[in-house]
């Protein structure tokens, strides 16, 4: 296959050259492509020097936007891989997440952190992403919010993304209503836990405005209300 690798990167100077010279090794990737959105830190000369093509943004756009971004600096590749900066070495393991559209039994693929590489979060986001999409797609995801995904490259070009951290749960509704096939797929992932500090919970704080924004756009605020409550009574009644 001819795979782009998109990773957005925002101030990553401490993993993002691992993750480049990772991706680089995966052997469809044709081009590794970092799309620094307004880093402060080096993260654009650190992945330039690791052997990425790099596309640098004036200002801080979010996740989603850098994304795009990214895609409409691509030109036309057969398919796309979306990783995390934050990955790196781990990230030559999202060469796994390309058999499945190789093998044409998948239009987009999520990869899913083990147990010992996932984040230590309070959990109601990725509660919350789930239900979401359980109730728009009908399918249950174990990884919701992963941002490590494969993406048939005609399918990527023509969808909408969804801003900032709405990306992924947007993406998702997106390509089942497009009526793609979506799998998960384990990967020996690991990346850097936004943690129970003030920064890590400001963190989520965003993420849980960008997912119920996203969600509201395509399923309407009552539907996306309506499956946050009920992620909420099903904590409490477990």
């Amino acid at each position: 296959m001819h795979v782009v690798a998109i990773v957005p990167a925002n101030n990553r100077v401490d993993s993002v050259a691992a993750t480049v010279t990772a991706l680089a090794q995966i052997p469809d990737v044709v081009e590794v492509l970092v799309v620094d959105d307004g880093s402060i830190d080096g993260t654009a000369e650190t992945a330039e020097k690791a052997g990425a093509r790099l596309l640098s943004l004036n200002a801080n756009v979010g996740k989603g936007d850098a994304v795009l971004a990214g895609i409409a600096a691509s030109g036309a590749p057969q398919s796309y891989l979306l990783i995390d900066a934050d990955l790196g070495e781990s990230a030559i393991h999202a060469a796994e997440l390309l058999k499945p559209l190789s093998d044409d039994t998948a239009e987009m693929v999520i990869g899913v952190f083990p147990k010992a590489g996932r984040s230590r979060g309070f959990g109601l986001l990725k509660r919350v992403a789930s239900q979401i999409l359980l109730d728009a797609t009908g399918q249950k995801f174990a990884e919701p919010l992963s941002g490590q995904r494969a993406v048939e490259g005609s399918l990527m070009r023509s969808l909408t993304l969804a801003p900032r951290f709405g990306l992924e749960v947007g993406l998702t509704i997106d390509v089942d209503e497009a009526g793609g096939r979506i799998q998960e797929v384990a990967g020996d992932f690991s990346h850097l836990p936004s943690g129970r500090g003030p920064k890590g919970i400001l963190h989520r704080a965003k993420q849980f405005r960008d997912v119920m924004q996203a969600s509201a756009s395509r399923r309407g605020w009552r539907g996306t209300l309506e499956s946050t409550s009920r992620a909420l009574l099903r904590r409490t009644s477990t």
